[in-house]
């Protein structure tokens, strides 16, 4: 069988004991031979800073790039150059990260909460203290909105907010520092398209075959990787260190959370844009951005991995 060759390259969130990589599938398909039987041999390569890999792709030292939604898109605003193939994960929920002290949100009356700004603006976080618990946003909690999720984090661990609400993985990076999920707080605000696939249009048009080879792959890798427990957990030690806690924690609220349809859900693309270049046409935007057969009107079923 003839093999073709594909770089794919992604990042990861944190250093050293706290890096979290936000699809890790690949090591554990190409493992099993999965990418092989699809007829590629595949490179699943850490290329960490969305800069680098925005510049392998553009000069054709990797095929695919796996970077969250909101850097892809404004790739694409930037170049027009790229194209949107598919999505390992269509939406991730924010998660309000505090001291493993704090167990309810009443506890957070007289404290900041940090937030990046986007959210403070468009989700309801005051109709949600206030009718949780009865704490008034902006008098008996304190709101620090920021410009990134790294900064809310960096505010949570320097200890100038007593909370913060961060979308995965960085609440796992919050984890390993000492924080907690606080028990009570609903899915209010969401992350769309936390993980992106991304080309170059002139690679889509010259290795269409094989990039359609790799969807086709990836898709039975994830539905692998989370049928198989035992075996990712054994990959996310060897590979990452994780201790076994952590591997599990990742793989029991996270890994879940990845799609193997690969399909971009059409109402994730307009929440993106809303909340990343709200004065773009969502529709012409989506036709030029999205590839062929990329994308999905309908969500993932409920209940589906």
């Amino acid at each position: 069988m003839q093999v073709t060759r594909l770089r794919v390259i992604y990042g990861v969130l944190g250093e050293g004991s706290e890096s979290v990589a936000r699809d890790p599938t690949g090591y554990l398909g190409i493992e099993q031979g999965i990418y092989r039987r699809h007829g590629l041999e595949l490179s699943w390569d850490h290329v960490q800073g969305t800069d680098e890999r925005n510049q392998a792709l553009a000069d054709g030292d990797a095929d695919l790039s796996l970077v969250i939604g909101r850097a892809s898109l404004q790739h694409f605003l930037r170049t027009g150059a790229t194209r949107l193939i598919g999505s390992c994960m269509n939406s991730s929920p924010y998660l309000l990260m505090a001291p493993a002290g704090t167990r309810e949100l009443a506890h957070l009356g007289g404290k900041v909460l940090a937030c990046r700004r986007v959210i403070a603006e468009t989700a309801p976080l005051a109709e949600t203290f206030r009718g949780v618990a009865r704490l008034e946003l902006g008098a008996d909690l304190g709101l620090d909105t920021v410009d990134t999720d790294q900064h809310a984090l960096d505010r949570l661990a320097a200890g100038s907010a007593g909370a913060a609400l961060l979308p995965r993985p960085f609440d796992f990076v919050a984890r390993e520092r000492g924080f907690l999920p606080v028990p009570d707080w609903p899915e209010v605000a969401e992350d769309p398209m936390p993980i992106t696939v991304e080309t170059m249009a002139a690679r889509l048009s010259e290795r269409g075959g094989a990039i359609a080879a790799f969807l086709a792959a990836h898709r039975e890798a994830i539905r692998y990787l989370q049928g198989h427990r035992s075996e990712t957990l054994a990959m996310l030690g060897r590979v990452f260190g994780y201790p076994p806690d952590l591997a599990a924690v990742l793989y029991d609220e996270y890994l879940g959370l990845l799609d193997p349809r690969l399909t971009v859900d059409l109402p994730q693309v307009e929440k993106l844009v809303r909340l990343t270049a709200p004065s773009a046409g969502v529709s012409e935007l989506a036709s030029r951005w999205l590839a062929p057969g990329a994308a999905s009107l309908e969500p993932a079923a409920a209940g589906s991995p």
